[in-house]
């Protein structure tokens, strides 16, 4: 698998992304006792590439009276000596929670805890998830800015410090969007929009996860507003949230800070915590996305937060694209149960499109629906049925309906992520075709050509 998981036991969250010294860190949501949520300590995975992990030794181990939540890592270079800090949330056996931290001196492979913790304390039993950020304030003053969440009140709050340790309260945003569910894991990167410096936005993300007597049966999600940030307020351009990824298997992605390049970087779980403890993944339960670079593209008159997937180019490259004659009857390949494809079709000329994976039981059924212009995607079948009765399921996400059409669909053992539209929309499943041959087949509604490029995903061992 290219997709990060844990050699084995629990993950959720992925956790102090950073880029530091030629490696990227990902630090996680992990139970070092079993397959299950519990014992919430942060594992550690490094990589070169974003493609071939190491797994470290567990970085912050829970004790008795402290679990250790979500939290975010940044690289102090302004204070004593040359250190990785970690901002997280403890979650104390008393039902408090606040933020602590910890330094580690050797690139992240050792932490130490302040003496003092917590260091950012409300006295509240909800306060969690702290994003820790470098940016100027309105008079151009730079400092670091804290975003954490008071999940029931679905709020975002802002805190600024100069020395990581001493944090003010800045302002706060929301609560807006649906009721009935809590916020969890913010963050807030800023975009130039179509690529131009002098219009940048600010993109603030955050995770939501249905509560209540009847919680909703879509289960956990993530979401995004668009907005501008001076340093101390960040103010939506309209009101709401917008889904960030339409499938059903997508939470808690953050940015990984001091990332390479312009753009920054998300990953995210694949998961959803309707049946997280229910999937049936062994002595591993729970990955991360393929990581994703954001960006910001005006459509139809909006700022619209585009994500490209990193580390299929690699796969692609070794593939020629040839142009099939596809129609009602179809056209198909066997894969393996690690694969790419890269469609490309004219919905003018085909009509409707639909490409079907199956394995042993279970089947993946997406669609292009010329008349509405919607893309669905529909999963089921005998395995399905047995994880959990909200496993099986079917989405929808919006494409221009006489546009070209292109699609991108990585299929990596149980995870399947689908890029629309070089990333205008996404969806991510976990999906459970089996480890033997996958058909895929391909049909449309009227005789026409399609381009096609079908890899094998070179998989990459663990250590």
């Amino acid at each position: 698998m290219i997709h990060l998981t844990p050699e084995r036991h629990w993950m959720n969250d992925p956790n102090g992304l950073v880029f530091h010294e030629g490696l990227w860190h990902v630090f996680f949501q992990f139970n070092p006792e079993g397959n299950n949520w519990g014992n919430m300590s942060w594992g550690h995975a490094s990589s070169p590439d974003l493609r071939s992990w190491t797994e470290h030794p567990v970085a912050l181990r829970c004790t008795p009276t402290e679990q250790i939540y979500s939290g975010s890592i940044v690289h102090d270079r302004m204070g004593e000596g040359d250190e990785l800090r970690a901002i997280y949330t403890s979650a104390y056996s008393n039902g408090k929670q606040a933020q602590s931290e910890a330094t580690s001196a050797d690139g992240g492979m050792t932490w130490t805890r302040n003496p003092n913790n917590p260091i950012l304390d409300r006295g509240t039993s909800d306060f969690r998830d702290p994003k820790v950020i470098r940016c100027a304030d309105a008079e151009g003053r730079e400092r670091w800015v804290l975003l954490a969440v008071e999940a029931e009140d679905r709020q975002v709050l802002f805190y600024g410090s100069d020395d990581l340790t001493t944090w003010e309260h800045l302002s706060s945003f929301g609560p807006t969007g649906p009721v009935g569910v809590v916020w969890e894991c913010p963050d807030l990167v800023p975009l130039p929009l179509d690529g131009d410096p002098a219009r940048v936005r600010w993109a603030l993300t955050l995770s939501t996860n249905p509560v209540g007597e009847e919680p909703d049966r879509d289960g956990s999600s993530m979401s995004y507003v668009i907005g501008d940030f001076d340093g101390r307020t960040f103010t939506a351009e309209d009101a709401g949230l917008r889904r960030l990824d339409h499938g059903r298997d997508f939470y808690a992605g953050v940015s990984f800070a001091d990332a390479p390049g312009v753009a920054p970087v998300m990953l995210g779980w694949m998961s959803n915590w309707r049946y997280a403890d229910q999937f049936p993944s062994s002595p591993w339960r729970g990955a991360m996305s393929l990581p994703r670079e954001l960006s910001l593209r005006e459509l139809r008159g909006r700022a619209h937060l585009v994500q490209r997937p990193l580390g299929l180019d690699e796969a692609l490259l070794h593939s020629a694209p040839s142009s099939l004659p596809v129609t009602a009857e179809g056209t198909s390949w066997s894969l393996g149960a690690h694969a790419v494809l890269e469609l490309a079709w004219d919905p003018r000329e085909t009509g409707d499109v639909k490409l079907v994976l199956r394995g042993q039981d279970d089947f993946v059924d997406v669609r292009h629906h010329t008349d509405s212009g919607e893309l669905t995607i529909g999963r089921g079948g005998r395995a399905s049925e047995a994880v959990h009765p909200d496993f099986p399921s079917l989405i929808s996400m919006p494409l221009d309906a006489s546009a070209p059409a292109r699609l991108l669909v990585c299929l990596d053992g149980p995870l399947l992520e689908v890029f629309a539209n070089d990333g205008e929309q996404v969806a991510s499943h976990l999906v459970l075709l089996g480890g033997g041959p996958v058909s895929a087949s391909l049909t449309t509604e009227r005789p026409a050509l399609v381009t096609a490029v079908v890899a094998a995903l070179t998989q990459v061992r663990q250590h």
